[in-house]
């Protein structure tokens, strides 16, 4: 049985990742912001997604979040994106389950992402707002933060997270 695989990014993969972002999202913002945290040194997390012919039909990225007063960095989940011919099979999940786990590992304790809700909460993400959080974007209901593993704790500090500066991409 052929077996897909997930991996950290790669120099080779940089273009096809590019390429990825650009065909899952309306706009090249996403696939700019990937290129800005790879070069400050902000993507921390960095994962593909191979079938077993080796094409890359899967992405997810993690970058560093804070929060005024709180000595715990988190982490943002932004972007995921898998191929159209390749969605509902799961690979998102692989993807986003992978990274948390990686999250863990880097002792990170939390993690935010604006997405759905419903999707997200699969995870273990709930509205921000009920722990006195809020975003830069105000994504609302769609803002949403967890704890990583088992010693993972969602901040006790109130206020706004705050993405590193390569998320300034999305204001212009």
């Amino acid at each position: 049985m052929e077996v897909s695989t997930i991996r950290p990014e790669q120099p080779k993969d940089i273009s096809l990742i590019y390429t990825l972002l650009t065909s899952c999202f309306p706009t090249d913002a996403e696939a700019r912001l990937v290129d800005a945290l790879r070069g400050s040194g902000n993507l921390k997390i960095s994962l593909v997604y191979l079938t077993p012919d080796n094409i890359l039909v899967g992405y997810v990225a993690f970058s560093p979040v804070s929060i005024d007063g709180e000595s715990q960095l988190g982490i943002s989940l932004a972007p995921v994106a898998v191929h159209e011919n390749y969605r509902k099979k799961g690979i998102a999940f692989q993807l986003i389950d992978e990274g948390l786990r990686l999250c863990e590992d880097m002792s990170y304790k939390w993690s935010c992402v604006l997405g759905d809700p419903k999707y997200y909460g699969r995870f273990g993400y709930e509205r921000a707002s009920k722990h006195g959080l809020g975003d830069e974007y105000e994504g609302g209901e769609a803002f949403q933060v967890m704890k990583i593993g088992e010693n993972g704790a969602v901040p006790k500090t109130k206020g706004i997270v705050k993405y590193v500066k390569e998320f300034q991409i999305f204001n212009a």
